[in-house]
């Protein structure tokens, strides 16, 4: 029997809604039902969880959605202090237990989770239809470099510059490694360090400044342990002269070095 069939039916209804959560390869299901459920082979356990219902009034950011769980599960544990440095995508299904058909009724990815209580957790999601509202074009004409680094327009392979290490010693703001002291301090400024966190998923922390063989992370080094393996990148302050010099790539250089100072188009008279 069909979803339908079943959904506009007297008392044939068990309704049933799956919540999805993936992050790469990564996945957590669960279900409100009060056993768990197994759809399209993943498994979605049993949970108490709620939400406050899918909202379509036509104002994407006024129609986040709510996820409340108990505040131990896996994906809201991730989100305590700095979270994950890639999205989490959240897909919610309906269907009636017993039943072979599910509907996708929501796709969104977590915004933020709070913890209002010991107890319990609130997802914060937005749906895909938020980012219709962000600034289209970002590439303006200026002396700096527009490319995010090692991406697309800039070109740099990042593979060429990565430093791979183990944390020696950290003190909950800074990790250290002797091998980031063979670089000229500040080298891996406005860089990154990167680590597995699983099923070929990682997470990144951005270097706020580097001094001799300390590299201090913006946020902290929560995740983080002592011996763990790390690939550390330098970073780019976007002027033609480090373009040059530390990466040799002038030619994706991005940016007018030698636009004027002075705008020809203000009301400054030119006689």
């Amino acid at each position: 029997m069909t979803f339908n069939l079943i959904e506009t039916s007297i008392d044939l209804g068990k309704p049933v809604r799956l919540y999805l959560f993936e992050r790469g390869l990564l996945r957590w299901g669960y279900c409100t039902a009060d056993r768990n459920v197994t759809y399209a082979s993943q498994l979605y356990r049993t949970l108490q969880i709620s939400d406050n219902n899918i909202r379509q009034s036509g104002e994407p950011s006024a129609d986040a959605f709510e996820v409340t769980v108990p505040a131990g599960i896996e994906v809201a544990e991730l989100y305590r202090g700095i979270g994950p440095s890639s999205d989490i995508i959240l897909t919610v299904r309906d269907m009636h237990y017993g039943d072979t058909e599910a509907i996708i009724g929501y796709v969104g990815a977590i915004q933020t989770v709070q913890f209002p209580a010991e107890d319990r957790a609130v997802i914060v999601c937005n749906s895909d239809a938020i980012s219709l509202n962000q600034i289209g074009l970002r590439l303006t004409w200026g002396r700096g470099c527009p490319h995010v680094l090692y991406e697309r327009g800039c070109y740099v392979n990042r593979d060429l510059y990565k430093v791979e290490s183990s944390i020696q010693s950290m003190n909950g703001v800074r990790i250290s490694n002797g091998a980031f002291a063979g670089y000229s301090d500040g080298w891996f400024n406005g860089g990154y360090v990167e680590w597995a966190v699983g099923t070929a998923q990682y997470d990144r922390r951005a270097i706020e400044s580097h001094t001799n063989s300390d590299l201090v992370l913006l946020g902290g080094t929560q995740g983080l342990a002592l011996a763990m393996d790390v690939t550390a990148f330098p970073g780019c302050d976007r002027i033609i002269q480090t373009c040059h010099d530390k990466f040799g790539n002038v030619e994706n250089y991005g940016g007018q070095p030698h636009q004027p100072g002075k705008n020809p188009f203000d009301s400054s008279p030119i006689f």
